[in-house]
């Protein structure tokens, strides 16, 4: 049976598996980045990561997928400056690893493979139009159409994350103004939670984890009774709604999984965001709409990068 390499390149761990056609991981391989080692010791530790798994496989690999941030360029195989790996500018990465491994390596963005793992063997197995949106430091997303991955015409197709809710909104650093990962992303949540607390001065455990404040807090303070904190998360799953009625209307989406740090909230935030959606989306669509947690954590790249791999060679 064919065996691929599947490779979650991000800015603190370096994830591979390798990966038969049934989506089964053989074997997995996580390393820190280590960019404290600058560009080549980073790079030299994913060379490592993907000879640990190659090394174990009873049969030859026929390709490797690489999930990275973004920007990139796909279709050049070229990394060109993602944010949270500042040492890497211009990289040519596919040609580096088809180079080290002698065999086709394939490139696109992390939140996409990430989609395309839990489409494949995840929150979305079987459906064949999804969504996949990931709440961090901002909010990522992916989109599979009629079974296959978007991409767009340079690779940055599904940017969920800078859908506008507020177009006379604050400044976002992509350039746009009001863009949805400044309301319901970690970030989001913990900047408006600090605005709101200073202005209105509310009864909440908050005030005792002011400082280091993060997104985590205020959903575990809301989950323990806190309602100025749960009234946090209410407006951001109310927010992250508006956005994701921009998005089913124009993907006409059956599923949507929400995955990443925020996530981990539970119904303090799928709640508001399913009324939103149901509220706010089509007739004839918004009662068919799924809203879902993610399934595979850290597997959910190496699997949607090998199963890139594969469509892209079988």
């Amino acid at each position: 049976m064919p065996l691929y390499v599947g490779v979650d390149l991000g800015g603190t761990n370096i994830v591979s598996g390798l990966v038969d056609r049934e989506g089964r991981i053989l074997c997995r391989d996580k390393r820190p980045t280590r960019q404290d080692l600058g560009f080549e010791g980073s790079l030299e530790q994913m060379r490592a990561s993907i000879r640990a798994v190659m090394d174990g496989a009873p049969e030859p690999v026929r390709a490797i997928g690489i999930g990275s941030p973004g920007p990139i360029d796909p279709f050049e195989g070229m990394v060109l400056e993602p944010e949270n790996l500042p040492a890497w500018r211009n990289v040519p990465l596919v040609r580096l690893m088809e180079e080290a491994f002698g065999v086709p390596a394939f490139l696109d963005n992390d939140a996409n493979v990430a989609t395309f793992g839990e489409q494949w063997q995840g929150a979305g197995k079987g459906i064949r139009f999804f969504l996949c949106v990931t709440l961090g430091t901002g909010i990522g997303g992916g989109v599979v159409l009629d079974g296959k991955l978007l991409q767009g015409f340079n690779g940055n197709a599904a940017e969920i994350g800078h859908i506008t809710i507020d177009y006379n909104g604050p400044r976002c650093p992509c350039g746009n103004r009001g863009c949805l990962e400044l309301y319901a992303s970690a970030t989001g949540i913990v900047r408006r939670t600090k605005e709101r607390m200073e202005r209105e001065r509310p009864d909440t455990v908050l005030w005792k984890r002011l400082d280091g404040l993060t997104a985590k807090d205020i959903s575990e303070a809301g989950n323990n009774g806190d309602k100025f904190a749960r009234a946090m998360y209410e407006e951001a799953g109310f927010l992250l709604g508006v956005g994701l009625v921009s998005a089913v209307n124009l993907y006409n989406i059956e599923v949507i999984a929400l995955g990443g740090g925020m996530a981990q909230a539970g119904e303090i935030l799928f709640e508001p965001v399913r009324r939103t959606v149901r509220e706010r989306g089509l007739p004839g669509v918004r009662d068919k709409v799924r809203i879902v947690p993610s399934k595979l954590e850290d597997d959910a790249g190496l699997l949607g990068a090998a199963r890139m791999a594969m469509q892209r060679t079988e």
